[in-house]
């Protein structure tokens, strides 16, 4: 059995690879996604604490250079570890964000819309 209809064998492998490829590719992506959007929320997270500290008035140990180096520290610490244990939610917004953005990118509608503006039929 060399071939299913007029498909032969080894096209519909040389597809399922391109289509495992794909998918390791969509993976990959997601996981630097998810990486950046983690590292947003943390550097948001800490310049949030940065700004509140500021509202607050200044003590002993933070009124020198060494204490101002020590909070900013301090502030990116807390946001990191805020973020691995699971944050604000806004890591998981974005990457809903941009696979909202994607399956727009990707619909039917834009596709014939696609199609209909260079009459291709």
């Amino acid at each position: 059995m060399d071939g299913i209809g007029p498909l032969k064998t080894a096209q519909v492998m040389d597809a399922l690879a391109g289509t495992k490829a794909a998918q390791i590719e969509r993976l990959a992506r997601r996981g630097e996604l998810l990486r950046a959007s983690q590292e947003f929320e943390s550097y948001f997270l800490s310049y949030l604490m940065k700004v509140m500290r500021e509202t607050i008035p200044k003590g002993e140990l933070t009124a020198n250079k060494m204490g101002e180096v020590f909070q900013s520290f301090y502030d990116q610490e807390i946001g990191k570890r805020a973020t691995q244990a699971g944050g604000i939610g806004l890591s998981a917004y974005i990457l809903e964000a941009v696979a909202r953005n994607e399956d727009v990118a990707r619909s039917p509608a834009n596709l014939s819309f696609s199609m209909k503006s260079y009459d291709i039929q």
